[in-house]
This record gives C-alpha cells, sequence and structure tokens, in this order.
C-alpha cells in the first residue's frame, strides 16, 4: 500500500513521501482495529484494566521522546504508539454505547411509570404510523419521583400527529408501552436490530391515543428546534411549488428526506449506482460551497478582516445546512474536510489530500465510534479517496483541447475513479453491482446538480415570502427528465447483477487485489503479480467454500411475516 500511495502521489507531482506527508494515514488504522475490536468483543475487556493499559501505553510513548530510544529500537515506540490508539478505540466504543451507563433508560424501564422527553427529529410519515426519534430525559416512577435518564427511542404515532412532534417539545409516555426493537431472525434477512443498536436506540413503541401527551415547550431557543424548522421550511417549499410527482425527490435532493420517495423510484436509482445523487453528501455540499465563493463578494484581497469574515459565513451556512439535511455521517464528513480545507486556505498552511481524509475519518470516529459500520461513512471515504488517487490516473488516457469533450471526459474519470473503492463495499453491503452506473451518471449527475441549485433558489424564495415558484417548477421538470432517464437505464438487460454473496474476508481480499494491481501498473513489479494472483485465488477459494457449505446443509426454517400469525 505505501508504494502504491508512493506512485499515485508522484502522479500528483507531490515531493515529498506521502507516508510522511500524510502521518494520519499511519494513526487511522490502529485506531479502526480498536473499534472493531472493542465491538465486535473478540476478547473482553474490562475498561478499567483497558485504561491502565492506555495509560501504560501513554507513559511508555512519552518516555521514549524523553529518553530517545536508539534507532534499532526505535520499532518500540511505533508499537507504543499503535497500542495506544488501539486501546483508545476500545476505550471509545465502550463509552460511546449508552446500555454500558448506569443512567441509560433501559436499566430503570422495571420500576418505570411514564417516561419524559423530546424529539429528536421531525416526524417522517408511513402508511400507517408517522416514525419519531424520541430522546428521553426523565422517567417517572409510580410513587412519583423523577429520575434523570438517557436514551433514545423510536416512536409510532398516529398520522394524525404527524407535524405535532417538534424538537423541543417536551411530552410524557407511557413506560409500559416500550419494547425492545428485535429483528425477524430471517436468514439472510435485513438485521433491523443491530441497525439501531448501532444508532444506540434499542426500544420502540406503537402508540396509541391516550398514551402520550404533551406538556410544555421549550423555555430557551434550541438549535435542534431551529434546524427542524429549516427542515419543514424546506418540505413545504418542495410541496407547495414543485409538481406532486417530483416533489418527494426534490426533498431528498434537498435535504435527505427520502420519506415521501416512491419505493420502486428509490430502488433504480439504486440499481444504476446514482442513488449518491439524492444522499446529500460531499457534491451538494461542494456545490454550496463553490456558489457561496463566487456569490459572496467581499473586498477580501485588500482586508484580511473580510477575508475571514466570508470565511465564517460559509462555514456558519455550510454546518447549518448539514444540520438541516440530517446531520448524517457523509454530509459530517464533508463539512468538517471543508472546514479543514478553509482553515488551511486561510492561514496559508495547504494540507494534502490523503492527510485531510484521514483526518477526517480519525476525528469523526473519536466523535462517534459507531459511524464505522455506517454505510454512508464507508462509501464517502472510500470515494473520495478513489477519486483523489485514480482520477489523475485516468485522465491521461484520454487528451482532449475540445472544452465540452474535456468536461464529459472529466466527469466519466471521476465516475470511474470513484467506482474503484467504493464498488467492493457496495458489493459487500448491498450484494448488488449495478452495471450501466457509468451512463447513469453522465446523465444524472448534471441533472441532479442544476436541480439542487433551483431547489435552493426556491426554498430561500418562500423563505423571503415572495410567491414565485418558477425555481421550483424548474426542479420538478429536471427531476421529471431524470427520473424517466434512470427508470429506462434500470430497464435496460442486466442493469444489475443481484445475490452476490461477500464475506468481510473476501472483501477485504479484494482491495488487497486493486491495491497490488495498482502497484503493478506504476511500478511493473513481479511481486504485484504474485499478490493479485493470491488474493484473487483467496477469494474464490472462499467464495467455493461458502457455496460447498450452504448446498451440503439441510436445515427447516420458520420464516416471519410482519402482520402474519
Amino acid at each position: 500500500m505505501v508504494r502504491v500511495f508512493w506512485g499515485i502521489s508522484r502522479t500528483m507531482n507531490l515531493n515529498a513521501f506521502i507516508w510522511y506527508k500524510a502521518p494520519f494515514l499511519r494513526l487511522l488504522p490502529p485506531l479502526i482495529g480498536g473499534i472493531y475490536w472493542g465491538e465486535m468483543q473478540v476478547w473482553p475487556v474490562n475498561i478499567l484494566y483497558t485504561g491502565l493499559a492506555t495509560f501504560f501505553m501513554a507513559t511508555s510513548c512519552l518516555a521514549a521522546k524523553i529518553w530517545l530510544i536508539p534507532y534499532r529500537t526505535r520499532w518500540l515506540t511505533g508499537l507504543s504508539i499503535n497500542l495506544l490508539l488501539f486501546s483508545m478505540g476500545m476505550v471509545l466504543i465502550r463509552e460511546c454505547r449508552v446500555n454500558n451507563k448506569e443512567t441509560w433508560l433501559g436499566h430503570h424501564l422495571r420500576q418505570g411509570e411514564k417516561i419524559m422527553g423530546t424529539p429528536a427529529t421531525i416526524a417522517t410519515p408511513g402508511k400507517k404510523t408517522s416514525r419519531v426519534k424520541f430522546s428521553v430525559y426523565t422517567i417517572i416512577d409510580s410513587a412519583g419521583q423523577p429520575k434523570k435518564v438517557t436514551g433514545t427511542i423510536l416512536l409510532y404515532v398516529p398520522p394524525a400527529y404527524l407535524n405535532q412532534f417538534i424538537p423541543g417539545d417536551i411530552w410524557v409516555i407511557k413506560a409500559k408501552v416500550l419494547e425492545q426493537i428485535r429483528s425477524s431472525r430471517n436468514p439472510a434477512s435485513f438485521d433491523y436490530a443491530l441497525y439501531c443498536a448501532r444508532q444506540n436506540i434499542f426500544h420502540q413503541a406503537y402508540l396509541k391515543e391516550g398514551q402520550f401527551k404533551k406538556i410544555g415547550e421549550p423555555a430557551s431557543i434550541q438549535l435542534s428546534r431551529l434546524l427542524a424548522y429549516g427542515q419543514l421550511s424546506a418540505l413545504k417549499a418542495m410541496r407547495e411549488t414543485v409538481p406532486e410527482k417530483a416533489s418527494g425527490l426534490a426533498m431528498a435532493l434537498l435535504i435527505g428526506y427520502r420519506s415521501e420517495v416512491d419505493k420502486s423510484l428509490l430502488q433504480a436509482y439504486t440499481n444504476t449506482g446514482v442513488v449518491h445523487v439524492i444522499a446529500v453528501s460531499g457534491m451538494h455540499l461542494g456545490l454550496i460551497f463553490g456558489l457561496l465563493q463566487g456569490v459572496l463578494i467581499f473586498p477580501d484581497k485588500r482586508f484580511k478582516f473580510f477575508k475571514w469574515l466570508k470565511a465564517c459565513f460559509v462555514l456558519l451556512t455550510i454546518w447549518w445546512f448539514s444540520g438541516v439535511a440530517g446531520a448524517a455521517a457523509s454530509i459530517i464528513r464533508a463539512a468538517f474536510m471543508f472546514s479543514i480545507a478553509l482553515l488551511a486556505k486561510l492561514i496559508r498552511k495547504p494540507m494534502d489530500s490523503i492527510q485531510l481524509i484521514c483526518l477526517g475519518a480519525f476525528a469523526l470516529l473519536c466523535y462517534n465510534p459507531l459511524w464505522l459500520w455506517d454505510a454512508g461513512f464507508q462509501l464517502s471515504f472510500t470515494a473520495l479517496l478513489s477519486i483523489i488517487c485514480y482520477q489523475p490516473l485516468i485522465n491521461t488516457w484520454v487528451e482532449l483541447h475540445n472544452p465540452v469533450l474535456k468536461a464529459i471526459w472529466q466527469l466519466i474519470a471521476v465516475t470511474l475513479s470513484a467506482q474503484v473503492l467504493t464498488l467492493p463495499i457496495s458489493i459487500g453491503q448491498f450484494h448488488q453491482a449495478p452495471i450501466y452506473f457509468l451512463l447513469a451518471n453522465l446523465l444524472a449527475i448534471p441533472l441532479s446538480s442544476l436541480a439542487l441549485i433551483t431547489a435552493l433558489l426556491q426554498w430561500i424564495i418562500s423563505i423571503i415570502g415572495i410567491q414565485f415558484p418558477v425555481p421550483g417548477q424548474v426542479t420538478g421538470f429536471l427531476i421529471e427528465n431524470m427520473n424517466t432517464a434512470i427508470l429506462h437505464i434500470n430497464m435496460l438487460p442486466g442493469a444489475v447483477i443481484s445475490q452476490i454473496e461477500w464475506t468481510v474476508p473476501q472483501t477485504l481480499l479484494v482491495y488487497v487485489f486493486i491495491i497490488a494491481l495498482t502497484t503493478w501498473f506504476i511500478h511493473h513489479l513481479k511481486t504485484s503479480i504474485w499478490i493479485c494472483f493470491i488474493s484473487l485465488a483467496c477469494h474464490t477459494a472462499l467464495g467455493s467454500y461458502d457455496r460447498y457449505k450452504k448446498n451440503r446443509q439441510e436445515i427447516l426454517v420458520a420464516f416471519h411475516l410482519p402482520q402474519k400469525k
């Protein structure tokens, strides 16, 4: 891998060796290893022992730096630092788990009569109920004594209460209606309980009339409430100005609100490999960042104050939009990296792209280690890393002088380079691979970018209070054409290869194959070819063994169908 980054850095005209230019590239793997180890509980570790081990490793590192270990034994310093980061990862994942805390709601439910809390998000509509993510901070026992607790639950409320659950409002709910979230346990089915657990959500409740009551509103202004009003204003603008057929996708495109997107249309976007255009991420923030930089005209070249004022306004806008869009891992990643890049530009300390990516991953995993299993987090970082590493190589394949053809080829190069490192994760997570992703992206990216601009314009106009629905109508026109194109591509023969069952070791072996093949293209080393063959052989052997076991097993399975006896 080191040689790969060295070869790539040469193609990008980087003078410094990437291994030293991006030190967080070395710090990230042991942190990830510790988080994975602690979450999977490969070896049960007491938090006290882990903390003592962390302190010992930190002391060892400090002593190594003070007493200058001889060159031959300097590897001990590196080992101590890696063990320190590994222990840090285990501590982080344990502390992140809300069910490891004494104040967790689940430890006090038996004594509770009522629970008190506030919505964490606005309600999302469903077929029969509306879903609300609810933060609990107080539990009341049968004697009426309150006790502070922590925890987040899912509430399913009647559709009539869709617009009444606003973050900041205080609600009281009967505790007996809460139940633990469980998976169906059907073979090869989606593990919904695990998905919720990795968001620190373990309980849910289906509420009926009389089981919940609003008792108050916040006494002061709360950030969550302001973000909720921002979301509601965006949804209202799209519903009132965009044609009904395209309004659901307009909401998803603008702030990532997918609850009103047709399921078959969403599946078509997934099958064609363009679902990222309706998942608010770096592409959306990059477009907003560029628009703000172009629209905000200040005399910043003459006065440094205006340069910092412009930067603060841009960053506040980006982070506010990230919160309105749901603060998912992918958009927080983009907001963090734009912030660091802009700050580095202001202080004239340019940061290497690989270093910026690794720093972003390190910081976000320290903030929320559970994001390591988030598909958006994985795909967001691997897509950006893949573009940075492989786009310069792919750009050299074709030389064009026509500006239109050159722009099209650059879009093709970005699409192809992004697929190099994201495709294995997509197959491992979703067990399918799109075939016509290049054609779909060539159509979807320009149309979605224009639709996002007009949707933002309509949102701003609606907030101001001006009755001018033309931008919303243009948004609908663009989205309808994009939907038509994606649906036609999805209907092409062999649009998607499905039922690809890759295990985690198989996915890792594919990355070994990609790195070795890249090394061979750059350095033409025979060792790389041998690694390619070995990794490919091991991948095939693991797949064959897995199929062999499945073909020989005989089991009796009782499937659970929702709402069926």
